[in-house]
């Protein structure tokens, strides 16, 4: 137990400079995995229960379809987020290996101030600006219009709550204590997962031995649900800053300073730019896709929650590579980085082929945990079946990126993904017009196989230059 206490509070931070490599990366990523698969179990479970609303008379593709609306907005928001994140969780990890705990402290309260801006921004345009973002989707029936309204106006609450949880769970990935962000980010997900059902319907059968009833609020049940978990994972970080084994002290007064705020930035605007570009063009994708009705958006929607099985652990090992690389750059371990990638795609690429494997089989399967209409899960398995053959691809994508990443140079992932990205909008309205929604599909699997290939070959040529005294050395310039 005291053990368990060291390591997750008491510790400032877990040294990734020394020993077994893939130790290193496996005590990183494990906590990162699970947290990314309790996020998917509750993504997961929001859409199952948003999709058993006809027990309360409403339609479920109507209702996901709405849900999957505005999911786009935290997504957009999530930019800002992985600006002012990335930006903090590099520089702190590059401190963090160079032994300079006070840096640390610095860069944090810099990383926050950032975040609390930003968090205030999302919060106003989203719940003002609500009806327009919604808008611009045409949502295919008056009831999706309605349903959206309401969910992203409650989801609003915990807006700013939203983006400081996630500066926090950047730090401690920085300092490569992603157990911590485990334990804190798992007991507000949970919390959702439990009070979905009640909030949602009317009455919830609990594993057929009793009944519980519900408040049957339906869209809008799901969004106070999720403001509650966002909530209390803030209350517990509170709880946490507040005590004497917080991993900095806050003081947003006293610590601002133009150089760390500049460098946070240099290195987290690539990855924000690439994200919000990200967002925008599916937001115009998903435009597309709701011409041809509220079944295929449904279908994305769910969807993409089912790809999360593959991306998610991606994202793992994306952090992990990205704590390993940036503590080891600054204790200037060059071949350790190397080797660090080297043990990654030895469990990643098979991974990548079995998730391949079992999407294009297992396809209808999946889809018929959500859904029984005959039609939509027709349009399920020809989604998954289009988007399984590019899994492996994006997974060494995401791994790349979390080593170039590490050494700061975020802007390559960000230029290949943004590049990669834009591709799906012509090859979208090219082949949509015989080919229906696959078409856009396809341009969605197509664009990630490019991503995948081109970054690889580009982490090949900085290892080459990686240590050498014309190529790329560490220097603290804070």
């Amino acid at each position: 137990y005291h053990l368990l206490i060291g390591e997750m509070i008491m510790n400032k931070k877990r040294d990734l400079t020394q020993g077994s490599i893939l130790k290193a990366l496996l005590i990183v990523a494990i906590p990162t995995l699970f947290s990314s698969l309790i996020q998917m179990a509750y993504n997961l479970t929001d859409m199952f229960w948003v999709a058993r609303v006809d027990q309360i008379d409403l339609i479920p593709e109507q209702a996901v379809s709405a849900v999957g609306i505005v999911g786009f907005y935290p997504w957009l928001g999530f930019g800002l987020i992985m600006l002012a994140k990335i930006g903090t969780q590099v520089k702190v990890s590059q401190a963090a290996g160079s032994n300079n705990m006070k840096l640390v402290s610095k860069i944090g309260n810099n990383g926050l101030l950032l975040m609390i801006s930003f968090g205030i921004l999302y919060t106003v345009f989203g719940f003002f600006g609500r009806e327009l973002f919604i808008s611009f989707f045409e949502p295919a029936s008056a009831n999706t219009a309605m349903f959206a309204n309401g969910y992203m106006r409650i989801l609003m609450i915990s807006g700013i709550a939203f983006f400081v949880v996630n500066l926090f769970n950047g730090v401690y990935d920085g300092l490569g204590k992603t157990i911590m962000t485990l334990a804190v980010t798992a007991s507000g997900l949970i919390l959702n997962i439990i009070l979905d059902p009640i909030f949602i319907l009317n009455e919830v059968n609990v594993f057929g031995l009793f009944t519980i009833n519900g408040l049957g609020l339906g869209v809008r049940g799901a969004a106070m649900a999720t403001v509650i978990g966002q909530s209390s994972i803030l209350l517990i970080y509170i709880g946490i800053y507040i005590s004497k084994h917080r991993p900095f002290k806050i003081k947003l007064n006293f610590d601002f300073d133009p150089k760390v705020m500049k460098e946070i930035i240099r290195i987290g605007f690539p990855i924000g730019v690439q994200s919000v570009l990200f967002t925008v063009i599916s937001m115009i994708l998903a435009r597309l896709i709701n011409t041809f009705g509220t079944g295929p958006m449904a279908i994305q929607r769910v969807g993409s929650q089912i790809e999360s099985f593959a991306w998610m652990i991606a994202s793992g090992f994306q952090v992990a590579l990205a704590s390993f690389v940036g503590q080891n750059f600054g204790a200037r371990q060059y071949k350790r980085i190397q080797e660090g990638y080297k043990v990654s795609m030895r469990l990643l690429v098979p991974y990548g082929i079995l998730i391949n494997v079992l999407f294009f089989v297992f396809a209808r399967d999946l889809f018929s945990v959500f859904f029984k209409n005959p039609e939509t899960l027709d349009i399920g398995t020809t989604y998954l079946r289009i988007l399984s053959v590019s899994q492996l691809f994006m997974i060494v994508e995401l791994a790349s990126a979390g080593v170039m990443n590490g050494l700061g140079k975020t802007w390559i992932p960000s230029l290949v993904g943004v590049s990669g990205n834009m591709l799906r909008i012509p090859i979208a309205l090219l082949l949509m017009g015989t080919l229906g929604y696959s078409g856009i599909w396809i341009g969605v699997s197509a664009s990630s196989i490019v991503k995948g290939v081109v970054l690889v070959a580009w982490l090949v040529v900085l290892f080459r230059k990686l240590g050498k005294p014309d190529g790329i050395l560490f220097e603290n310039n804070l």
